[in-house]
């Protein structure tokens, strides 16, 4: 087979070679490597396979944002950074507060189970505690909603890491040169928000444990099991708030649709315009995002 890379800044894999939010599998960025499989009856569109974050994955791309890779010049690769935090001795609760910094109230929950079903209680508890629906840290304020925060609490709650804050760009020049930097606020690091989280599980949620999926059915289904998992999507617009949500175990009275054994709504956990501790819907495939990724974390 032929190789090639990517020219776009991004690129849908499609399950088919047609423009529409159904047929999105997942975002290529510049560079990706595919092997072009044939070409499809669609004039200029190619089946092709690729490997993103580990899974073998086939699909549809339009040719003409491919180049051999034999002539693309490849951009240059980064090294890994460890994770960071913002430290404080006050109290930071589920009240409007300190949303820059983790939660370190009295009692709060945490996973820290060895076996599936103890996880499971554990996140259950976890998503009760936090009570999103009712928790003045996540109630949307006018335009401004606070899923970045929920997932952040939620996952530092689990004990597996994503960023509130992320070290800025000059911190990271100093740090893979060897130097030590100390978090500072809007000094060596800065808050992320939704959007800026989709970037980073690209760039670096492999390095910190997380694994990428394309199959909503093994998502569900790790998340029964006691797994932390993910929603990401950003927005095509960068001035417009992108979103992050929770998949999480599922209970009795909230279940996920399914299509015989296929998940086609999993069971989400949500902060945002409205708040819920169970429910959901398709969200992701919208116009308005230009790109979805789903994240497991054992």
């Amino acid at each position: 087979m032929e190789s090639f890379r990517v020219t776009a800044t991004s690129l849908h894999l499609r399950s088919k070679p047609v423009v529409a939010p159904s047929t999105k599998l997942a975002m290529l960025h510049y560079g990706h490597a595919v092997d072009k499989i044939e070409n499809s009856t669609t004039a200029d569109w190619w089946k092709v396979s690729t490997v993103l974050d580990g899974q073998k994955l086939e699909g549809f791309v339009h040719s003409q944002y491919l180049e051999p890779a034999n002539k693309f010049v490849a951009p240059v690769a980064s090294n890994s950074i460890s994770a960071v935090h913002l430290a404080t001795t006050k109290p930071v609760g589920r009240d409007a507060g300190s949303r820059a910094f983790p939660l370190n109230e009295a009692g709060q929950p945490k996973r820290t189970a060895t076996t599936s079903t103890d996880k499971v209680k554990q996140l259950h508890q976890i998503v009760n505690w936090l009570a999103v629906e009712k928790s003045p840290r996540y109630l949307p304020k006018g335009s401004t909603t606070y899923c970045n925060i929920y997932a952040y609490d939620f996952c530092y709650l689990a004990n597996v890491y994503i960023p509130r804050v992320w070290w800025t760009s000059k911190a990271l020049l100093q740090l893979q040169a060897g130097q030590q930097v100390t978090a500072k606020y809007d000094e060596t690091v800065q808050e992320l928000n939704a959007n800026s989280l989709f970037n980073w599980f690209a760039s670096y949620g492999s390095q910190f444990g997380w694994q990428r999926s394309f199959d909503l059915t093994e998502v569900q289904r790790q998340a029964n099991a006691g797994a932390v998992c993910i929603i990401s999507a950003r927005r095509k617009d960068k001035n417009a708030p992108g979103h992050i949500c929770l998949v999480v175990p599922e209970i009795d009275d909230h279940q996920a649709t399914r299509k015989g054994e296929v998940v086609t709504v999993p069971v989400q956990s949500n902060a945002g315009a409205t708040n819920f501790r169970y429910g959901g819907k398709v969200w992701w495939t919208s116009d308005k995002f230009d790109g979805f990724s789903f994240w497991i974390h054992d």
